[in-house]
């Protein structure tokens, strides 16, 4: 995670929103029901912290609907 570091954006990070972008990191091309189960966080919440780190440009966004999975950018 160095290059988090070196953006400065992991200080501005949730908990939450860490442990899914370190998700993510280990299991490319996750989708959102995957992480929510995984990591124990409502679905719900999972996929309103997605666009967030899709905005903050952690992550990269692939497909759409229910075949929709993330990688780290």
């Amino acid at each position: 995670m160095i290059k988090l570091e070196s953006k400065g954006v992991e200080t501005r990070l949730s908990p939450r929103e860490k442990s899914i972008l370190t998700f993510i990191g280990n299991n490319a091309g996750c989708k959102s029901g995957e992480i929510a189960k995984k990591l124990d966080i409502p679905n719900p919440t999972v996929i309103r912290i997605l666009p967030e780190l899709i905005k903050k440009n952690l992550i990269e966004k692939y497909g759409i609907g229910p075949g929709t999975n993330y990688s780290i950018k």
